[in-house]
């Protein structure tokens, strides 16, 4: 069973972020993405979810 990737723009808006600010994070190695066979970007749910959870956990400290 393949993971279901999200669009950039799906990402950011999770986050409320641009997809600039993205980027910027995916560079800085905050996020990982997977490069399709088109050369788009997408996001896997599960990283996504990991770093909801991470920013979540250091919010409430």
């Amino acid at each position: 069973m393949e993971e279901e990737l999200l669009r950039p723009s799906e990402v950011a808006k999770k986050f409320g972020i641009s997809v600039k600010t993205l980027w910027k994070w995916q560079k800085k190695g905050i996020i990982r993405a997977v490069k399709l066979p088109t050369g788009k970007l997408r996001y896997p749910k599960s990283e996504v979810e990991r770093l909801w959870r991470q920013l979540k956990a250091t919010e409430s400290q």
